[in-house]
């Protein structure tokens, strides 16, 4: 199953005992995110590095452990993350729904935001657990 990852996702992904990273590794999942991810992870740097109990050189090779697990070259138009930024009310997390309006395919996000809109179908991580459990018909 393809989805856009967020970057809270993206964190849950690198917590080695998650239940995140348990659910996307039994599942086979594509996970793609835009490039923007990375700067997320820089931003928030300092509370990874506590949370994970991580020193700074760890978290870059996290980094690039992430570039491999999740697919970043894809890209979006300026279209599409306009309409991404008008369907929702939190600008941070419109590059995610752009890539996903552009790739059609879900988002897997515990983030509200994502959910004002009716476009692109969004799964919390319970959610997304239900479903991939769920028998096909």
């Amino acid at each position: 199953m393809k989805l856009v990852i967020d970057a809270n996702i993206a964190f849950s992904l690198l917590k080695k005992d998650s239940f995140t990273r348990e659910l996307a590794k039994n599942n086979s999942l594509n996970l793609y995110s835009h490039v923007f991810i990375l700067e997320e992870l820089s931003k928030h740097s300092e509370e990874l590095l506590k949370k994970l109990n991580l020193s700074l050189d760890k978290l870059e090779r996290i980094k690039e452990i992430l570039s491999r697990l999740v697919n970043l070259r894809e890209k979006f138009s300026p279209q599409q993350l306009n309409m991404a930024k008008r369907l929702i009310s939190d600008s941070d997390d419109a590059p995610y729904l752009a890539l996903a309006i552009k790739l059609n395919i879900p988002i897997w996000s515990n983030d509200p935001h994502l959910k004002e809109q009716s476009v692109i179908k969004v799964f919390k991580t319970e959610e997304l657990k239900d479903f991939l459990d769920s028998p096909i018909e």
